[in-house]
């Protein structure tokens, strides 16, 4: 396993003041896992922060659109729809890797460039 370092919230806002062109927040990366709660070496340094952290905890949901981003579904339902969502012309505009791959297959000459 890799090994988060910690920041507070706090760091966050100083460097997101001092630099005004970035326009996405980076707190959420700072919320403790669960997984990192278990762990003992992590204990220590969440210590500080966890009545920070408890009210943002607190707010998420168990069914939440992370959860979508799991992967694996419950059931195997296949379907053109999601067949679609996952391989088509649009998911491929969406992600870097994808419009590489659009950009490959511009390239070859291919008749169909995704589903």
């Amino acid at each position: 396993m890799r090994s988060q370092s910690f920041r507070l919230p706090t760091q966050t806002l100083t460097t997101s003041l001092s630099t005004p062109l970035r326009t996405f927040s980076s707190a959420l990366r700072s919320q403790p896992t669960p997984l990192t709660q278990s762990l003992p070496s992590f204990r220590t340094s969440l210590t500080s922060a966890s009545s920070l952290s408890f009210g943002l905890t607190q707010q998420t949901r168990s069914f939440s659109a992370s959860a979508s981003l799991a992967g694996r579904r419950a059931t195997y339902n296949p379907s053109r729809r999601v067949q679609k969502r996952r391989h088509g012309f649009l998911a491929r505009l969406r992600s870097r890797g994808g419009r590489k791959v659009l950009q490959h297959r511009r390239e070859k000459g291919r008749k169909s460039l995704s589903w």
